[in-house]
């Protein structure tokens, strides 16, 4: 009888499995079968943020948050492994990576249900072992996050593919049109995979079709939100770089990525550059606004009144990190990233990035009282919308310093300095951020 209590009292101490992409503890403890050909692993994560901004002008709020209290649970049973993750900071539930995996030799492998699209590095490296308190703005306000859908993932020596199809929306609960979809993939090529020493240079791509929205005047308007606090979880206010891109109808994310690891040394960066189509139903707006008082003489005139252009947005970050004394830096060939802190270690580390949420026409001006803005160059009625959009821009400098006590438990200390310019917001320009996170990985 002791047996069996003992159990799963002792399942409730475990951690997660090693392959489990969001963290980068190995387990002390697992359960398993009588023969051993099954292993349940169950473990847990939590970090506390505290943060002291400082702006010209308008204030972000300083203080101190849980940003990340998880509860995770793994089972592996021969070739098959199931993941489940499950976030519960700030008093919100949040479902995180969540799906079935297939494996066949020591390349290969297919996963389908919930987990990071395979189109970039930064979202693919747990922020548990990521070096900094925050992944880059650029990758933020850019990049793909979680998805629905499935993925095939081929793990060499030289080459590494990663690439999978996707749904729009994880719940299907758009308010008007029917699911898109996404197809998304990340190719690298390593010159250099050695025990102690790694070099890989690749590309990334990504598609969507974007099909779901709101009802506007008989047809469905789609909209595509770019945006990204500070780099930061503090205060994540996204009001300040935030693109609006109505219309939305086909994006295309391309990057470049190449990355660096040695037993005292890292470097890694991105660029990512994202295209986004528009498309309407020209005439049915059109003739749905006959008789009202937004009536056009034509639909020609309607149209040129009311421009549509494709909208192009930019974003890069390069990052180092210099191990001073600790267990050395490891590649992850497997998942083409670089581990984060294991036992007793100092690092220090320090990152540059720029984000570019701005597509604004030549000789246009932003028009502070209407916020809009006016690309003929002056102030007109007509054209009653701009193809201008201005989500502002920004490049920010990070230095931190990192100690690790010991595998499960670790300290960073990051400063950020912000350059911020947006029209909308005329008055601020530079943000300082000097933030701490105390994490704990079980």
């Amino acid at each position: 009888m002791k047996k069996y209590i003992l159990m799963p009292i002792m399942a409730l101490f475990t951690l997660a499995n090693v392959a489990a992409q969001d963290f980068d503890t190995a387990p002390t403890i697992q359960i398993g079968s009588k023969n051993n050909d099954a292993q349940f692993t169950i473990g847990a994560r939590m970090m506390a943020d505290v943060a002291y901004y400082h702006s010209d002008f308008t204030p972000l709020k300083s203080g101190a948050a849980l940003t990340d209290a998880r509860i995770r649970t793994s089972m592996k049973f021969n070739d098959w492994y199931f993941y489940a993750d499950f976030d519960f900071s700030k008093g919100k539930f949040k479902q995180k990576d969540i799906y079935l995996q297939y494996s066949w030799g020591d390349t290969q492998s297919i996963k389908a249900g919930y987990f990071c699209d395979p189109s970039n590095m930064a979202g693919n490296t747990s922020i548990g072992s990521y070096h900094f308190i925050s992944r880059s703005a650029a990758t933020r306000a850019l990049a793909a996050g979680r998805q629905l859908g499935v993925a095939y993932k081929y793990a060499g020596e030289k080459f590494f593919a990663n690439q999978g199809i996707f749904a729009e929306n994880l719940y299907n609960d758009q308010l008007a049109g029917f699911q898109g979809v996404t197809l998304g993939g990340r190719w690298l090529y390593r010159p250099i995979n050695s025990e102690n020493h790694a070099l890989h240079v690749g590309i990334n791509a990504r598609y969507a079709k974007i099909n779901s929205g709101e009802n506007y005047q008989g047809v469905v308007k789609t909209n595509v939100t770019l945006s990204t606090p500070f780099e930061t979880y503090v205060d994540t206010n996204s009001d300040f770089m935030n693109a609006q891109v109505p219309w939305a109808s086909d994006v295309l994310n391309l990057g470049f990525e190449a990355m660096y690891v040695s037993p005292k040394f890292f470097a890694r960066g991105e660029y990512i550059y994202k295209s986004i189509a528009k498309e309407r139903d020209d005439e049915t707006l059109f003739k749905n606004q006959l008789g009202t008082e937004w009536s056009w003489g034509s639909l020609a005139s309607w149209q040129a009144g009311n421009p549509l252009k494709t909208s192009n947005f930019h974003g890069a970050y390069v990052e180092a990190g210099f191990m001073i004394f600790g267990e050395p830096y490891r590649y992850d060939s497997k998942n083409g990233i670089v581990g984060g802190m294991r036992g007793k270690t100092l690092e220090i580390v320090a990152r540059y990035s720029y984000t570019g949420l701005n597509d604004i026409e030549d000789g246009a001006y932003y028009f502070l009282p209407r916020d809009q803005y006016i690309d003929e160059g002056m102030l007109l009625d007509y054209p009653a919308s701009s193809k201008s959009i201005g989500g502002g821009k920004l490049h920010a400098v990070t230095l931190g310093v990192n100690y690790s006590f010991n595998k499960y438990v670790h300290m960073l200390v990051d400063y950020t300095y912000n350059c911020f310019e947006r029209d909308k917001y005329p008055y601020d320009k530079n943000f300082h951020a000097l933030q701490g996170r105390l994490v704990f990985s079980f």
